[in-house]
């Protein structure tokens, strides 16, 4: 065990870290700390540095941040498995990995990057040293600063409100959590560096691109756009009075079920997804997916008007949910009003096979303010800039031919739209932008680079 300083006694204000950014070196000994304490396979402690080109119009800043412990972690509410606990003692969010299915929703969800994958696909992250602190000890990283960078002791609840901690960099992702860390250093001006620094490489780049799910869902994208399609399928046939194909049904669910598991590093626990329906949007989505499928199968076979309006309702719930789990991860309007949300395309796709055309049209106009909105952003000439615009004019050319000449069944016209309503959900999931620190200071660094060169 790493040696540490005994704790004083508890007091009236909640214990957590207390990091002074000019104080740290990025010496990396904390990180080193955690690791060799618990025997991580993974980092869950990073030194994360602004401006590490050291750019002179700018502070260079270094912050070491694992696990916050949040007051309200999402990590834990929204964990389908129920893998994650608070630990009475310390208050630390721990992670069971023999519940753990990997599907990464906890890292979508923490704006801090704690959860960390592992090679064996399950989540590792800080466990705040919780036996050590049960000893009377430090966690071993602010026991093994040599600045004083890092502490750990009582945070004021003046400097730690239920918001974004005071003096905090204003970088420093605010989801209102109530992060366990406070800040005492200025984040106005260098901090301290190692000489030289060659010697040591920047962290950042290692993962910056993992928390936009673009780069590697396209299982997410399988299961929703076909689930999607079913949905379409049971509603189209209750509103239009047609036959489902059982076997075409069958089908569907059955590919988006088994496309679901690939997104899972440890597929074979995937039994494990409805166990925290009570907080979890992923939960409730496994749950009502089972159940929309069970019923709607059942509203085939018997044949029940009923069991057909309950197997529908329930569908339209499922999309809804579908929507609610990203929601719960960016709750940003870019992702509540897109095009690309499976409950829209759902309506989209009910109304085109039941041959409702009016209502066709009407979803169409709004589907296309949505992308006219949506596509502003967008640097023009750039391969996404045209997948958009292609995507507004195959929306344009089906009303127009709806309205006018093709016949609603046209195998042409169900192809464009159906290619569309696709291109649609990849662009959700390439717009879809979790809050996390990694693009927080990209984001940050690159708006005060500009307002320096246009200041």
């Amino acid at each position: 065990m790493i040696p540490g300083l005994k704790l004083k006694e508890q007091s009236d204000m909640e214990k957590g870290f207390i990091f002074n950014d000019l104080l740290c070196v990025d010496c990396k000994a904390c990180s080193a700390a955690c690791i060799l304490e618990n025997g991580w396979t993974t980092r869950p402690r990073e030194i994360f540095t602004f401006n590490t080109d050291v750019l002179p119009c700018l502070p260079v800043i270094n912050l070491s941040l694992a696990c916050n412990h949040c007051e309200k972690p999402v990590c834990l509410e929204g964990c389908p498995s129920a893998a994650y606990s608070r630990e009475s003692g310390s208050g630390a969010v721990v992670v069971d990995e023999d519940k753990c299915l990997g599907c990464s929703y906890c890292k979508w969800n923490c704006p801090y990057d704690a959860p960390k994958i592992t090679a064996k696909g399950t989540i590792e992250k800080c466990n705040l040293c919780y036996p050590r602190i049960s000893d009377g000890l430090e966690p071993a990283c602010t026991s093994a600063c040599p600045t004083g960078a890092l502490a750990f002791g009582p945070m004021s609840p003046v400097s730690n409100p239920v918001h974004k901690p005071a003096a905090a960099p204003e970088w420093f992702p605010d989801k209102k959590l109530n992060p366990g860390i406070s800040f005492n250093g200025s984040g106005k001006r260098n901090s301290l560096k190692i000489v030289p620094g060659d010697l040591f490489s920047n962290e950042m780049p290692e993962e910056v691109n993992k928390a936009n799910p673009f780069f590697s869902s396209w299982s997410l994208i399988a299961f929703t756009f076909l689930t999607t399609t079913a949905v379409s399928l049971v509603c189209s046939s209750l509103i239009g009075e047609t036959v489902i194909d059982l076997r075409m049904l069958s089908a569907l669910l059955s590919i988006s079920a088994v496309a679901s598991l690939f997104h899972l590093g440890r597929k074979f626990r995937a039994w494990r997804a409805v166990f925290n329906i009570r907080t979890s949007p992923l939960s409730r989505e496994i749950a009502l997916f089972i159940t929309f499928s069970a019923v709607s199968i059942i509203s085939i076979l018997t044949g029940s008007p009923g069991v057909l309006v309950a197997a529908s309702i329930t569908g339209l719930a499922l999309l809804l949910v579908i929507d609610s789990v990203y929601a719960f991860s960016d709750n940003s309007v870019k992702t509540r009003l897109h095009a690309g949300q499976t409950f829209i395309i759902g309506l989209v796709l009910t109304s085109v096979l039941s041959g409702a055309v009016v209502p066709f049209i009407f979803l169409a106009v709004i589907k296309t303010g949505l992308s006219v909105r949506n596509i502003a952003s967008e640097t023009r000439g750039s391969p996404i800039f045209t997948l958009k615009f292609f995507r507004i004019a195959l929306l344009l050319i089906s009303v127009a031919g709806l309205a006018t000449v093709l016949d609603p069944d046209s195998a042409i016209l169900l192809l464009m739209i159906f290619t569309g309503e696709l291109i649609d959900r990849l662009l959700f999931y390439y717009d879809f932008d979790p809050v996390n620190i990694r693009t927080s200071i990209d984001k940050n660094l690159n708006r005060a680079k500009d307002e320096k060169k246009n200041g």
